[in-house]
C-alpha cells in the first residue's frame, strides 16, 4: 500500500523551533527526533499537505466532477480527550507546583514544568484555533488551485440575479467548528465579492449550507454517527489501552532515569496525555515543550495507539462503519452522475421554528445542484466521517478477506507496515475526494483521492492506473448501498 509522503509543516505549526527559539529555550534538548511527531498524532495532527503534487490524472484525461469530504480544521482540544486524559495530568502537575517538597526538576529539559501553564482550557475546547482558520483558508486556495476549472468564474456579475439559478453551495455540519472551518475555506477559495465579509457567501454566486447534526429521521446527514444511537466510542478504549499498557510503562521506566520523583507517580494515561498535549498546545500557541520529550519510537507507538482505537471506533473493526459511510458515498455518486438530486443531498439548515425534534425537515428552499451547474461539491464534517467513508469505499484495506474485514491490529506489538494509518486520513482538514474524469477515446472513470494522493478502492479498480470505470463504480456503489443501507435499523440502540 502506498503511504503518503508528507511535507514538513511551517515552523509555527510543526512544533520545530526556529534557531532563535532554540536559543531562547531554558533547557537543553537531549532527544533528537528524526520524525516529526505532529505527523504521527492521527486526529490531533495539525494540517499538512503532501510533499509531491497531487496524483495527476492519466494523460489525455480531464476532470468532470468532484465530491469532496473535509474534516474541520484544528481545534484547541477535544472534550473527551481533555476530561479522560489531559486534565488529570494537568491537575497532577499543578499539585506538584504547590508541593513544598519540590518534586519538579530545577534544570534540564523538564524544568519548564515549574512555570508551565497549558493553553488547553475548558472554555476553548472544540474551538477552531487562529492557526486552524489560517490553515482552512490556505486549504481553500489549495483546492481552488487543484480544481479551478470546476469553480464558478471569479468575474463580477453585473446582471440581475436569476431566481431560477441556484448558487454554488458549500455544505457544512452545524457544529461551530465545522461552520468556522467552512467560512475560512470559502474566504480562501473565492474572491471577496463572492465569499462575503463573514465567509457565508454572497448568496448569489456562493452559499454556505448548514446541515443539522442530529436529525434522526434523515439519513443524509454529514455526521450520521451523531444521529445513530448505537454508535459509541467507549468500547474502542479497551483495546487501545491494552496497547498503551505495553508501551507506556517502557516510557515511564526511561523517565525514572531523568525525572525519578515524578516518574514514580506517572501512570499510562499521563504518557498519553503529554503526547496529546504536544499536538493541542502546538495548535493553540504554536509550540509545545512536550514535542521534544519523547523518542521516535515513542511517537510511533502513540500513533499506533490511535490507529488501534480508530480501527474499532470508526474503522474496519466497527460493525457500523460501512453503514455510516454509506450516506455520503451514495450522495457523492449521485452528484458525480450530474443527476437531479431529488432531495438526496443535505438541504439548508431550517429555521428553529420550522424544525422540531422528531419532525420532518422542510423541503429546501434552494434544491442542491438543481440546475446541474455545480461541478465541485465540498462538505465539512467531523473526524469520524472520512474514516466511515474510507471503510465503505474499501480504502486502506490490506487484506483479501471479505469486506468489511481488515487485519485486526495486534495489541502486544506495533505493526509498522500497515495500511490503516489514520494520520494519513483523519488529521485536521484531512479530506477524501471522489473524482470523475473523462479520457479521450477511453470513456469515464472515477478514482478516490485522500489528501491529494490516489488510493485504491479495492474491488473497484478496473480503470486506468488503478481507477474504476464509471459504469463499474455506478453499480458497485449501488450494490454496497443495498448491503449497508439499512441505516435506521442498525442505529437502534
Amino acid at each position: 500500500m502506498h503511504l503518503i509522503t508528507l511535507l514538513a509543516l511551517l515552523p509555527l505549526i510543526a512544533g520545530i523551533p526556529t534557531q532563535q527559539q532554540q536559543q531562547q529555550q531554558p533547557f537543553q534538548i537531549q532527544i533528537q527526533n528524526h520524525v516529526n511527531p505532529l505527523k504521527h498524532l492521527s486526529a490531533i495532527s495539525p494540517f499538512y499537505i503532501p510533499t509531491q503534487d497531487p496524483t495527476p490524472l492519466p494523460s489525455s484525461c480531464e476532470l468532470d466532477r468532484v465530491s469532496l469530504l473535509i474534516r474541520h480544521s484544528s481545534i484547541q482540544g477535544n472534550d473527551d480527550e481533555f476530561e479522560q486524559t489531559m486534565k488529570p495530568f494537568i491537575d497532577k502537575i499543578d499539585s506538584y507546583k504547590k508541593d513544598q517538597r519540590g518534586k519538579l526538576p530545577k534544570k534540564g529539559e523538564w524544568a519548564f514544568l515549574n512555570e508551565w501553564d497549558t493553553p488547553i482550557k475548558e472554555e476553548t475546547l472544540e474551538v477552531v484555533s487562529d492557526q486552524g482558520k489560517k490553515d482552512a483558508k490556505f486549504l481553500g486556495k489549495y483546492i481552488r488551485e487543484q480544481y479551478d476549472s470546476l469553480f464558478p468564474s471569479k468575474k463580477k456579475t453585473t446582471t440581475k440575479k436569476d431566481k431560477n439559478k441556484t448558487s454554488y453551495k458549500i455544505w457544512t455540519a452545524s457544529s461551530p467548528r465545522d461552520i468556522d472551518t467552512a467560512k475560512a475555506y470559502i474566504k480562501g477559495g473565492f474572491p471577496s465579492h463572492q465569499s462575503g465579509d463573514d465567509g457565508e457567501g454572497d448568496g448569489e454566486v456562493v452559499q454556505l449550507v448548514k446541515v443539522p447534526n442530529k436529525a434522526k429521521d434523515w439519513d443524509r446527514s454529514l455526521t450520521p454517527h451523531k444521529a445513530c444511537d448505537a454508535f459509541e466510542k467507549v468500547s474502542s478504549l479497551e483495546p487501545a489501552n491494552k496497547w498503551l499498557a505495553v508501551y507506556a510503562p517502557k516510557v515511564i521506566e526511561r523517565l525514572r532515569g531523568v525525572i525519578p520523583e515524578i516518574a514514580d507517580e506517572l501512570v499510562d494515561q499521563d504518557i498519553l496525555a503529554m503526547q496529546m498535549l504536544c499536538g493541542y498546545e502546538t495548535i493553540a500557541s504554536g509550540h509545545s515543550h512536550f514535542c521534544k520529550l519523547f523518542t521516535d519510537e515513542e511517537w510511533l507507538d502513540v500513533e499506533y495507539y490511535f490507529d488501534v482505537r480508530f480501527h474499532y471506533m470508526m474503522g474496519y473493526g466497527s460493525p457500523l462503519a460501512a453503514y455510516l459511510g454509506m450516506p455520503w458515498s451514495k450522495t457523492a455518486k449521485h452528484l458525480l452522475a450530474g443527476k437531479d438530486t431529488g432531495g438526496d443531498h443535505p438541504s439548508s439548515h431550517p429555521p428553529k421554528d420550522e424544525y422540531k425534534k422528531g419532525g420532518k425537515l422542510p423541503e429546501p428552499k434552494l434544491p442542491p445542484n438543481a440546475t446541474h451547474t455545480q461541478l465541485l461539491h465540498p462538505s465539512f464534517t467531523h473526524r469520524e466521517s472520512p474514516a466511515f467513508v474510507a471503510v465503505f469505499l474499501n480504502l486502506f484495506n490490506s487484506t483479501s478477506h471479505p469486506h468489511p474485514a481488515s487485519e485486526t491490529p495486534p495489541l502486544d506489538h506495533r505493526v509498522d507496515d500497515r495500511a490503516w494509518r489514520t494520520s494519513h486520513l483523519v488529521s485536521f482538514l484531512g479530506h477524501v475526494a471522489l473524482e470523475r474524469y473523462h479520457c479521450k477515446h477511453d470513456g469515464d472513470y472515477v478514482r478516490a483521492v485522500v489528501n491529494g494522493i490516489q488510493q485504491t478502492m479495492s474491488g473497484c479498480e478496473d480503470g486506468l492506473e488503478g481507477s474504476c470505470k464509471w459504469k463499474t463504480f455506478d453499480k458497485w456503489i449501488d450494490q454496497r448501498a443495498a448491503r449497508w443501507g439499512d441505516w435506521e435499523s442498525v442505529c437502534e440502540k
